[in-house]
């Protein structure tokens, strides 16, 4: 996905791109700018980067930032059956990640969303291997708060949401899962997690990969079926590395559950942003990138 109306930077930053292979997939990377490496882990299921990307400059003005759309998604090419697509194999792609494009012994991961998952299970599985974790408005690790987030996300959409939603369903375009239409969906479920409908109108465009759009609600079953029932609440207080949690005060995800994962958490800090919902990168970026900021700048530095 792609947002229109990001602040630009007055001079690019260094970029590159390519591709891994890992396990019957080929993993689209892109790095944007210069430092100490952060892994930007996108939501989802069945999402890609590119939401994110022109919202995470300033990222690049203090570290290298190394984006990647998960296997199957985007431009990441991959077998499209359940041994492909496991969070076995997700975590794997973000260790390959993390030797061949950060070079580094042990990364910062940056998980939006779902990101957080795969982001909190590589950090249950390998903590050998991380330096830092933040975690932006991220769901849940399990099911405690499931039924108050789901009253919470019907409660913000509105009946202009919900009719257009209905309306582009209805479309042979979406039927034959068009780039355009499921773009459209995504806009206005995504339009109801922000606290203010308008920021979204003016600065939200979404453009889905031809891929994602096409195999991306495949991809999200194939992964989410064998974690149907998935709940690692007792598993947090095993991360003992330094973890950032920031949080939209009016994201529909209840403030709760983040306040629940921060006690959970060994070594954790909890920055809330008011007049912010799911995007805080995009409604109040100051804020937010200033909490980022400040997190990494007290991370030690690694080595090359």
């Amino acid at each position: 996905m792609v947002g229109c109306g990001a602040p630009a930077s007055e001079a690019a930053p260094p970029t590159r791109a390519g591709s891994l292979s890992v396990f019957e997939a080929e993993l689209f990377y892109q790095t944007v700018g210069v430092g100490e490496p952060v892994v930007v882990v996108h939501g989802g299921p069945g999402l890609d980067h590119s939401y994110l990307r022109p919202w995470f400059g300033p990222l690049a003005e203090t570290n290298q930032a190394i984006f990647y759309d998960q296997r199957g998604l985007g431009a990441s090419r991959a077998v499209v059956n359940a041994a492909s697509l496991s969070m076995e194999r997700y975590l794997t792609d973000i260790d390959r990640i993390r030797e061949h494009v950060a070079q580094r012994e042990k990364i910062t991961l940056l998980a939006h969303s779902w990101g957080a998952i795969p982001a909190l299970l590589y950090a249950t599985e390998r903590p050998e291997r991380l330096e830092a974790l933040i975690l932006v408005a991220p769901v849940e690790p399990g099911s405690r708060f499931r039924e108050q987030t789901d009253e919470n996300q019907l409660a913000r959409r509105d009946s202009v949401d919900l009719a257009a939603i209905d309306s582009i369903r209805g479309t042979p375009e979406f039927a034959a899962r068009e780039a355009e239409a499921i773009s459209q969906v995504f806009f206005h479920v995504f339009r109801g997690t922000f606290a203010d409908g308008s920021v979204a109108d003016s600065l939200l465009r979404l453009s889905l990969h031809e891929r994602t759009a096409r195999q991306g609600q495949l991809v999200a079953s194939l992964l989410m079926t064998p974690l149907q029932g998935l709940d690692f609440w007792d598993l947090l207080g095993e991360i003992e590395i330094p973890v950032l949690i920031v949080h939209g005060a009016q994201d529909p995800i209840p403030t709760e559950m983040v306040e629940a994962m921060n006690e959970a958490l060994p070594d954790s800090r909890l920055i809330r942003i008011d007049g912010s919902g799911h995007f805080p990168f995009i409604e109040k970026p100051a804020p937010f990138w200033d909490g980022v900021r400040e997190f990494l700048q007290r991370r030690p530095r690694e080595g090359p």
